[in-house]
């Protein structure tokens, strides 16, 4: 399932909604839709809050091996920008020793049993599979 988005934060919605239609009410849905609305959210906000490229966003939803959902986000950037690369937050370090930002991408990696980007004549495209393994 494929749905192009305005890369604006008020899209959040749109994304949710792409989320319960393509998971409908399967067993199981409900913690799978949560999981996936955390992900989508924080990697769809990257590109529009640090993203330097202009247009919609695609979103693709699609079924992977092991029970998992593939979420694929391909949107044109100038440049590459590869959030697999952000380093690790040590959450364990005393909030005043920490710097801003990076608990959003530890989150995605904790939920995802994949975590990858593309970067390629100017698109940008971040695959994450959530969900159960084989």
């Amino acid at each position: 399932m494929l749905k192009a988005v305005p890369r604006h934060m008020d899209s959040l919605a749109l994304l949710v909604d792409l989320v319960r239609e393509f998971l409908g009410t399967t067993p199981g849905s409900e913690q799978m839709a949560f999981d996936l609305d955390l992900v989508i959210e924080e990697l769809f906000m990257n590109i529009v809050r640090h993203g330097r490229g202009t247009g919609s966003v695609e979103v693709e939803l699609s079924s992977a091996s092991g029970e998992g959902v593939q979420l694929v986000l391909r949107a044109n950037e100038p440049v590459a920008h590869d959030p697999t690369m952000a380093p690790e937050v040590d959450a364990n370090a005393p909030i005043e020793a920490r710097r801003a930002g990076g608990l959003g991408l530890r989150l995605v990696r904790g939920l995802s049993r994949e975590f990858r980007y593309e970067w390629c004549d100017g698109v940008a495209t971040t695959t994450v599979v959530v969900g159960a393994t084989i």
